[in-house]
């Protein structure tokens, strides 16, 4: 696999609120850049947002000012396109059993008659390991590091913006 000819995305941001907000939407622009269609980045505009917010709310726990590390980049070969998608932050580590709990767990869908159905927490994971193709999770001391890959298909790549 090669790189698109196109430099990776790579910032960070300082956890908030606002920082899922921010990272998306520079991505979204990048990936305008590397031709990716719009109904992709909406996919992984919502997984961004998923990840950076679960960065600053759980490995955080809500507080602000600390690093979130956004890295994205698109390597293709003769046979595939793979988005590679990385959010690192320095917080408290989940596990890897937690993790695949909570990949695999249910999605509870809200129901407005039963209140025990709305909660705010709980669907992230699910969602991203719905739109990628590839979740997984790399713990180093003071570093957790999620890395999200996606195997685009070649009609949600705009080929004449890529460069080959």
């Amino acid at each position: 696999m090669s790189s698109i000819g196109i430099t990776p995305f790579n910032r960070v941001y300082l956890s908030s609120l606002d920082a899922s907000r921010h990272a998306a939407d520079a991505l979204v622009l990048y990936w305008s850049e590397i031709g990716i269609n719009r109904d992709v980045q909406g996919q992984l505009e919502l997984c961004v947002v998923e990840m950076v917010n679960n960065a600053f709310l759980h490995a955080y726990q809500g507080i602000e000012g600390r690093p979130i590390t956004v890295q994205c980049e698109m390597l293709e070969s003769e046979s595939a396109s793979i988005l590679t998608l990385v959010i690192e932050d320095e917080g408290q580590a989940m596990t890897q059993r937690q993790l695949i709990q909570a990949i695999t767990s249910d999605f509870v869908e809200p129901d407005p008659e039963d209140e025990s159905t709305w909660t705010t927490s709980g669907r992230g994971f699910i969602i991203v390991s719905n739109l990628m193709d590839e979740v997984t999770m790399d713990i180093e001391p003071e570093k957790n590091r999620f890395l999200m890959q996606k195997k685009l298909k070649p009609e949600e790549i705009n080929n004449t913006t890529v460069s080959q």
